[in-house]
C-alpha cells in the first residue's frame, strides 16, 4: 500500500510541476508581447525624432539610417497586428507608416528635403492616428 501512496504523490507532483511550467512559459509569452508594445515602440519613437532632426539638417546619412531602420520596425508592426488579428486599422496604419519611410529614403536620396519633411510629417500623424487608437495609457 506504501507504494501506491508513493506512486500517487509522484504523479501528483510531476503533473504540479508541469502544470507550474506551463503557467510560467505562458507568463513569458504575455511579457514578450507587452516588451514588443513598449521596447519597440519606444524605439520607433527615437528614431522619429532623430530622422526629424537628419531631415532638418540635411543629413542625409543619418535621415537613411533612420528611415530604414524605422522601416524594419514599421514591419515588424505590421507583421504583429496581422498576426493578432481583429487589428485591420493598425496593419494599414503599420503599413502606411512603412511605405512612408521608404518615401522619405528616396526623397533624401534624391536631395528632396521639402518631399522628405512632408512624408516625415505624414509619418508623425499617422503614428499619432494610430496611438489614439492602440496605446495602452
Amino acid at each position: 500500500m506504501t507504494g501506491v501512496v508513493f506512486t500517487k504523490r509522484l504523479t501528483l507532483g510531476r503533473t504540479l510541476l508541469a502544470c507550474a511550467l506551463l503557467t510560467l512559459l505562458a507568463s513569458g509569452v504575455r511579457s514578450a508581447e507587452d516588451g514588443f508594445g513598449t521596447e519597440l515602440m519606444q524605439s520607433i519613437e527615437d528614431s522619429n525624432k532623430s530622422l526629424a532632426s537628419n531631415i532638418a539638417l540635411k543629413e542625409a546619412k543619418g535621415a537613411n539610417a533612420d528611415a530604414k531602420e524605422l522601416a524594419d520596425m514599421f514591419a515588424k508592426v505590421q507583421t504583429y497586428y496581422a498576426q493578432k488579428g481583429d487589428a485591420a486599422d493598425a496593419v494599414e496604419l503599420a503599413r502606411k507608416c512603412h511605405d512612408l519611410t521608404l518615401k522619405i529614403q528616396s526623397s533624401v536620396t534624391a536631395n528632396d528635403y521639402s518631399t522628405a519633411t512632408g512624408a516625415a510629417t505624414d509619418l508623425s500623424r499617422t503614428c499619432k492616428t494610430c496611438h489614439n487608437f492602440y496605446k495602452k495609457s
